[in-house]
């Protein structure tokens, strides 16, 4: 007696169309990350250089001047500035939200930690494409890859620039989206198989 074909295949799920979304958005998303982690990384140099530019400078639109003075910073107004000699004395100290600030993104733009977190959002991008292409195809094991691309993403920031407010609030805004796509994608865990789901007993 021939058995029926239906001994053989499993008919595979349907894809619903919410997760189709999700998934073109990742690819879109990753893809474009990927594509300027990878323009970051080697251009690096080149940033940091502009920023050291910039910082020379330093001369903001209220008409002062930040001037470093026996590792002492000092905000000085810009009439004084001209003057042969800056002193303490004609220089008043900036804030020390103003000093951390500045810190902070002296720190974030030196050309070593610029490709630090270029290869981190590298990373991060492909776990979260793979994912996305593991969940595309209804593989459960991509929503745990996604995971982890999100968590790299969200760490990154903190590890290289420490845990000021400035790189916690980096790492939330680069991981903001892929907080709320790991939310909408759980909505769909229903649908995409486990490892034993894949199992096709041919025994029969």
């Amino acid at each position: 007696m021939r058995s029926s074909d239906n001994d053989f295949e499993q008919e595979p799920k349907l894809r619903p169309s919410f997760l189709t979304v999700l998934c073109i958005l990742t690819f879109i998303g990753s893809g474009m990350a990927i594509i300027s982690s990878v323009f970051a990384y080697k251009t690096a140099d080149k940033s940091n250089s502009i920023f050291s530019e910039i910082a020379k400078g330093n001369k903001n639109n209220s008409g002062t001047t930040t001037i470093i003075i026996n590792d002492s910073t000092y905000i000085a107004d810009s009439t004084t500035v001209s003057d042969s000699i800056i002193t303490p004395g004609n220089a008043k100290p900036s804030s020390e939200f103003e000093k951390k600030m500045k810190a902070s993104v002296s720190k974030m733009f030196t050309k070593e930690n610029i490709q630090k977190k270029s290869i981190g959002d590298l990373i991060a991008a492909l776990f979260t494409l793979s994912g996305a292409i593991l969940m595309w195809n209804l593989k459960r094991q991509g929503f745990y890859l996604y995971i982890i691309g999100v968590l790299i993403s969200l760490f990154v920031p903190m590890y290289l620039y420490g845990t000021d407010l400035m790189s916690i609030g980096l790492s939330i805004i680069a991981a903001f989206f892929g907080l709320v796509f790991i939310a909408l994608y759980a909505l769909n865990l229903k649908v995409m198989n486990g490892k034993r789901d894949e199992e096709v007993d041919f025994s029969s």
